[in-house]
């Protein structure tokens, strides 16, 4: 799920036309804001200025050692409609303004449909990418014509025409493929805000969470935006206390990929979940944030874990049919009747999943579900993401 990898590519590029050369420390200090505290956002940042707020967006790039380089940056003013235009320090002299609260809203990946959506103005959408939406209305608002299909994020870079036509005050744009860098400064040039959003790519999973404060910002939803996250944040915290109370569950998180082939959670925010709700995962590899949370991994390396198995999160929206059990039945998970599929909370009719949108704004949910799923007397409230499945279909 973290494409990390193409940040570090091509990040540099994609914020170029943001804020000139990128902003520097010394240029931040000059800009005179007071730092909004965030607690788990590492590629956001916000600073309150007399009259506007400041939002820095980050994307992560590499030096050529394979190391983190400095951040790129691009930076908005979010500045109130009910105010004169601010003027601006030189050292925001290349930011973009945007006039606040925004009313008609683009989004090309379901994740920022999902933040809009959490603190109450999905409606303002005006453009997202296509007919595929978990939300009921947005999906029913595209197959309408009420909202314009501008393509997601992952298919192609967005259709300008479209976007153009929906005029909206601000684009979110998910950046996942190197096509799409030139389109980000080719909307600019045409006259649209843009936005570069990272919320999918930071390191755990309340840093995800946490980018519901620009969310608000945007949209003066912001003390509903920082009472949302505050309630996750406690509601984490309360989980992992439980699960911790608890021994480690051996276990695994890892789908049937084609032939002998298994994608497998190794690291990263989605392996924090299973470290976080008390599972000890079998799979484990050191984090590496220049690599994906999942690798692919042959048979040969998961048999010599499986009899040690559990419980076993193994369907997947993405998983294939399996050949056959021999592997996954020597684990007490599959004997015990203790398999998942992280496809709660899908709509097979609509080809829509929630897997990718609301899962990275309510953490507090999934992590439920992971704790529930090792330790069910924990947890009363019933699964959302995750679900149980039979042995041999992990749809």
């Amino acid at each position: 799920m973290l494409r990390r990898s193409f940040l570090w590519a091509a990040g540099a590029s994609a914020l170029a036309g943001c804020s000139g050369e990128g902003v520097t420390q010394v240029e931040e200090a000059a800009s005179g804001g007071t730092p909004i505290p965030l607690r788990h956002a590492r590629y956001l940042r916000l600073e309150q200025h007399s009259g506007y707020v400041v939002a820095r967006l980050r994307a992560p790039v590499a030096d050529q050692s394979g190391g983190q380089a400095q951040a790129r940056e691009a930076v908005l003013v979010l500045a109130p409609t009910d105010r004169p235009i601010p003027t601006l320090p030189v050292a925001l002299r290349d930011a973009a303004v945007i006039r606040t609260p925004v009313t008609r809203i683009a989004a090309n990946a379901g994740s920022d449909e999902a933040f809009l959506g959490q603190i109450g103005v999905k409606d303002r959408l005006v453009a997202v990418g296509g007919r595929v939406s978990f939300d009921d209305d947005v999906r029913q608002g595209v197959i309408e014509g009420r909202i314009g299909q501008i393509g997601y994020n992952w298919h192609a870079p967005p259709n300008l025409d479209v976007l153009l036509a929906a005029d909206p005050d601000v684009f979110l744009m998910r950046l996942s493929d190197p096509a799409q860098t030139p389109v980000l400064n080719r909307a600019r040039r045409l006259g649209l805000t843009v936005a570069p959003t990272f919320a999918e790519d930071e390191p755990t999973y309340l840093g995800r969470a946490e980018w519901i404060r620009l969310h608000g910002l945007l949209t003066g939803r912001d003390a509903e935006a920082e009472h949302l996250f505050a309630e996750i944040e406690t509601r984490v915290k309360a989980l992992k206390t439980a699960a911790a109370a608890r021994p480690a569950v051996p276990m695994l998180w890892a789908y049937p990929g084609g032939g002998d082939r298994w994608v497998a959670t190794v690291r990263g925010a989605e392996q924090a979940y299973l470290a976080d709700a008390g599972g000890r995962n079998l799979l484990l590899r050191p984090e590496d944030p220049r690599k994906w949370s999942s690798e692919t991994l042959a048979t040969e390396q998961i048999l010599p874990v499986a009899d040690k198995a559990e419980a076993w999160i193994i369907g997947d929206l993405h998983a294939a049919p399996p050949r056959s059990t021999a592997v996954e039945s020597v684990s007490q998970a599959f004997r015990d009747g203790r398999l998942f599929a992280n496809t709660g909370r899908s709509n097979l009719a609509a080809n829509a999943y929630d897997w990718y949108q609301t899962a990275f704004v309510r953490p507090d949910w999934v992590l439920a579900d992971f704790v529930k799923a090792l330790h069910p007397d924990r947890v009363a409230e019933p699964f959302r993401f995750l679900k149980p499945v039979a042995q041999g279909i992990y749809g």
